[in-house]
């Protein structure tokens, strides 16, 4: 089977390792592919709030922090908390990594 790509809008790609990674459930590999939404290629970061990653995943937000423990368990996500300058936490940065 030959499978050709036609398509002319923005899409995410994710790596085979986690496509075929039996230890991962379906919600880690969808939070995973909405990170790669909002992740810039060339620094590999991104920044989304859980709420927005479970809205646009259609999941719960315990359900994206199963799933950020998930990845960053088995090495497909690096977390790195963020603060404000007066110390106040905002979104955390998160740094896809090549397994």
């Amino acid at each position: 089977m030959q499978v050709i790509d036609y398509r002319t809008t923005k899409f995410v790609m994710i790596p085979q390792s986690l496509a075929r990674d039996k230890t991962l459930s379906h919600r880690d590999k969808i939070v995973y592919m909405t990170l790669c939404l909002y992740s810039d290629n060339a620094s590999k970061q991104s920044y989304p709030s859980a709420q927005t990653i479970a809205d646009v995943a259609g999941i719960g937000r315990n359900g994206v922090f199963k799933a950020f423990a998930a990845l960053e368990k088995l090495g497909y996500i690096r977390r790195e908390k963020r603060t404000y300058k007066g110390g106040k936490q905002t979104t955390n940065t998160y740094y896809l990594l090549d397994k």
